[in-house]
């Protein structure tokens, strides 16, 4: 009883804290998710961070003809960015829409924006897998003249060599590499942890075993 009427406090102090942050806290988004709800643990939308532009919410879903409306209208900038630095092509290529893709591409859109996470559309492409869109960057930025990457989306720069000048295939080798020693250290720390106890067991065993003394002691 006393646990569930501890656990009950808990939740409800956890619900205080998301629906009224503490004070002084500050945030770049909104408390609030988009249906009005707290955003930490209701709603179907509580991930969702603000209302994404037309032309981005265009480019994702695929709709090449209104892309081009808004574009053509000059409703939006061919570099329109959302709140969190994503432009259309993020967007585009992330979804893999691949005939907004080359829309945008058509009309010169820059091939590397960098968003609020230093991602560029291609990080996006590499994430969600969507090849075709990866390789569409790819040719244009060739065609472009572009140079500077090193890794499997060369000509163009991944978040890694762009922030730390590390291909993602040194990365995946790093990851890789980091995984095997701390398999490896776990391992031999078991075996350390069973040599201990085997040591302690015998030791009680020893002692356990030594014939005590009958009678009371002498004064």
């Amino acid at each position: 009883m006393r646990a569930t009427k501890a656990t009950n406090e808990t939740r409800s102090e956890v619900r205080e804290y998301a629906v009224d942050p503490p004070e002084g806290w500050t945030s770049a988004w909104s408390w609030c998710a988009l249906d009005g709800g707290d955003r930490a643990t209701r709603g179907a939308n509580a991930r969702a961070l603000f209302h994404a532009p037309e032309l981005h919410e265009c480019a994702r879903v695929g709709d090449a003809r209104e892309v081009m409306r808004l574009l053509d209208s000059g409703a939006f900038e061919l570099e329109a960015k959302d709140p969190a630095g994503r432009t259309a092509l993020h967007f585009a290529v992330g979804f893999g829409r691949l005939d907004v893709v080359e829309e945008l591409l058509r009309r010169g859109c820059e091939l590397e924006p960098r968003d609020c996470w230093k991602r560029a559309p291609v990080d996006w492409g590499i994430q969600a897998r969507h090849d075709a869109c990866v390789e569409a960057l790819r040719v244009e930025a060739v065609k472009r003249g572009m140079w500077g990457g090193r890794g499997r989306v060369a000509p163009l720069k991944t978040y890694y060599e762009h922030c730390y000048n590390l291909t993602a295939e040194q990365v995946e080798a790093m990851v890789v590499k980091n995984a095997r020693e701390a398999r490896e250290q776990y391992e031999r720390q078991i075996e350390t942890n069973r040599a201990s106890y085997a040591r302690q067991r015998e030791e009680r065993v020893k002692v356990e075993s030594k014939p005590r003394p009958r009678g009371r002691k002498k004064r």
